[in-house]
């Protein structure tokens, strides 16, 4: 049985979770070229020393203009494109993961969304994020909130995989 159905349009993947349907899915939709409108391009010269694309990213995540929209219930899992996440104004926290994954590799920034675990209220949930590398080393972006870390996975966050797409960062 495929686990990866296309529903209801090539956006949207609809999904019974497993890290191969996972692995597929990220193929499709890392889309850096669909966040391109929100990325201002500008020569790494004229920039100060210490700008960080990827804590403008997050600040952008925290100042709330993607909002947290869960999946229905249910066995499937749903995954949107960037372009479907931004229609909508949110998602569930992989809708969020690969859309600031795409919004990362389109700054340049290598980035990959992680599936795994996170300790919250006292439980263990599944959940995405993203990771990667910038020039100022390791981090891991919070999609949810806009958290972001440096230098090392916090212990609430437990990686199962990392999904990483076979397209440049600024693929347009």
């Amino acid at each position: 049985m495929n686990n990866l159905l296309s529903y209801p349009r090539p956006e949207i993947i609809r999904m019974i979770p497993s890290p191969h349907a996972q692995r597929q899915a990220i193929q499709r939709l890392i889309r850096p070229w669909e966040v391109a409108h929100l990325v201002r391009t500008v020569p790494l010269g004229y920039l100060p020393v210490n700008h960080s694309f990827t804590e403008n990213v997050a600040g952008w995540f925290q100042e709330g203009e993607l909002q947290y929209i869960a999946d229905p219930s249910g066995p499937f899992d749903y995954w949107c494109s960037p372009a479907v996440t931004l229609d909508r104004k949110g998602g569930d926290c992989d809708d969020l993961a690969i859309f600031g994954a795409s919004f990362l590799r389109r700054g340049g920034v290598k980035a990959s969304v992680v599936v795994g675990s996170l300790w919250s209220n006292g439980t263990w949930g599944g959940h995405a994020w993203v990771e990667g590398s910038d020039r100022f080393g390791w981090f891991l972006l919070e999609g949810t909130s806009g958290g972001l870390y440096r230098g090392q996975r916090p212990a609430w966050y437990v990686a199962s995989h990392v999904l990483s797409p076979a397209v440049s960062p600024l693929e347009a």
